[in-house]
């Protein structure tokens, strides 16, 4: 049995779909994303959650990305300034500007928004998602988030 890619890479090209054709966004906008540098061990996410949870800071979206010795949590708040004055002592604080899209949950809706951008040649650093019911948010950050913004629309 011989098995053949799906999908040839070397031969993709990006054109705009048409209107219609994939998912709508429902809401897009600039949000304000904070990184956080902890210690890779037991405890350090529930010690971050924890000093959040008394500030009273939501945390609407996280992601983490895993190092030997040290993590970086990826943080969309309710309240940044808070977050980051309270979280200042437990590692590196920085900050990014993210597109936030709400865009509807079904197959090819991440698909849409990755052709998009490289057809405008935006590179994407990284992207998280979650969907409830038929509502989907992403989160992106992009070499440019004004650019990107427009060539999504």
């Amino acid at each position: 049995m011989v098995c053949r890619p799906l999908l040839r890479t070397d031969a993709l090209t990006f054109p705009r779909p048409r209107a219609g054709y994939l998912p709508l966004f429902s809401l897009m906008e600039i949000a304000l994303q904070i990184n956080v540098g902890v210690l890779n061990s037991p405890g350090s996410l529930a010690r971050m959650s924890d000093m959040l949870r008394a500030a009273d800071v939501n945390v609407e979206a996280l992601f983490c990305t895993d190092g030997e010795k040290e993590s970086v949590v990826h943080l969309i708040v309710d309240d940044v300034e808070t977050a980051k004055m309270v979280l200042r002592d437990i590692g590196t604080i920085s900050t990014t500007e993210v597109l936030a899209i709400q865009i509807k949950n079904k197959p090819g809706a991440i698909a849409h928004i990755a052709r998009m951008c490289a057809g405008a040649k935006i590179n994407i650093h990284h992207i998280y998602a979650t969907s409830l019911g038929k509502e989907a948010m992403c989160y992106l950050a992009v070499d440019d988030v004004e650019t990107a913004k427009k060539v999504l629309k």
